[in-house]
């Protein structure tokens, strides 16, 4: 078992909200022709979406034009019209729902009516392992030989799994810190979690499963996109991505409140520690191309820190592991996908 680094002091609070883009929208429907309107705070891809009945929310709409696509500009009163929409033609207005969104390229998926986001990572190659200065406090020999890595691309969750999601999936909730479908499950342990995913994966035909600790220390980097920092997104305001005991309060806090990573990721340091599927083995130098850990261990690595750790055990290279059958109120996990396909029935 695993050096979990946690504090129980409170050293500051400090809380960062989720920037805002979409500021409202209203649509219209007169005869065959769809009038859309809403204002955006700063230059973005839209794309629009349309629910039936409350139902699921499709894939982004085609045959839109207007303030629409990549690289529109803002705007308090930007216009998207479409004629003679097939996804909406025969359905009385009253029946239907827009969702005018940022296009960042998310999967949206239901399970039951509860939505959730995976956000697509790129294929590409990182140097995975500590990569503070040489001889920095902190560094610890299990984050070492850094070694490079190449992956496939895949999905990601943009959050970390929710007690929403949990009890549309499981019908209970295992969690100790409870009040808000959007705070992060916890309290679930490794072999929990692939019982979730199998039911996850028969209700919606993805095939879901947890992140390699390749696939999460990439993901936490920003992928390609990466500006090789420390944590996730930022190179020292480390309280603007991560809920550590620097500002959490001693608990888990809603997800998505603070800011995004390069990919768009959110909480991928601190808020819960975050199961991945490889068993725990020490590093070795050479070059690997999609490594899933050892075929049998002891323990299963967890990732990113948590709201009881230092901020320095929040960084995309810190690893700790814990036994399988066990779970605690700071562990979680996100979900990974290899495709956006869903299998044959």
């Amino acid at each position: 078992m695993r050096r979990i680094v946690t504090i129980g002091l409170l050293l500051l609070g400090c809380v960062t909200l989720r920037a805002q883009h979409i500021t409202q929208h209203s649509f219209s429907l007169r005869g065959d022709t769809l009038t859309i309107v809403y204002g955006l705070d700063r230059q973005a891809d839209i794309c629009v979406r349309v629910a039936i009945d409350d139902g699921p929310y499709t894939a982004p709409l085609k045959g839109l034009v207007g303030a629409v696509g990549k690289g529109v500009k803002p705007g308090d009163s930007l216009t998207i019209t479409a004629f003679r929409l097939p996804e909406i033609q025969g359905i009385d207005s009253a029946s239907l729902s827009f969702l005018v969104e940022v296009d960042d390229g998310a999967l949206l998926v239901y399970a039951d009516k509860y939505p959730f986001r995976m956000m697509p990572v790129e294929g590409g190659s990182f140097t995975m392992g500590c990569t503070r200065p040489k001889g920095e406090k902190n560094t610890y020999s299990d984050e070492l030989p850094t070694h490079k890595v190449t992956l496939n691309g895949y999905y990601i969750g943009q959050y970390e799994v929710t007690q929403g999601l949990w009890k549309a999936v499981m019908g209970e909730n295992p969690s100790k810190w409870i009040g808000n479908d959007s705070l992060p499950v916890e309290q679930v342990s490794w072999n929990d979690v692939q019982i979730f995913i199998a039911r996850l994966s028969q209700m919606t035909g993805f095939r879901f499963r947890l992140p390699t600790e390749a696939e999460w220390e990439f993901a936490a980097r920003g992928g390609t996109h990466s500006r090789g920092t420390v944590y996730p997104g930022v190179r020292s305001q480390v309280w603007e991505t991560c809920w550590s005991a620097m500002n959490s309060g001693g608990r888990s806090h809603p997800v998505g409140q603070l800011k995004p990573n390069e990919l768009g990721l959110y909480d991928m340091g601190g808020n819960v520690l975050e199961w991945c599927s490889d068993w725990m083995e020490a590093y070795s130098a050479g070059p690997q191309t999609s490594p899933q850990g050892p075929k049998n261990g002891e323990n299963r690595i967890l990732r990113g820190g948590c709201f009881n750790s230092p901020t320095w055990a929040c960084s995309v290279f810190e690893r700790s592991w814990y036994l399988p059958d066990y779970g605690y109120s700071f562990f979680g996990f996100r979900l990974a996908l290899d495709s956006a396909e869903r299998e044959e029935e």
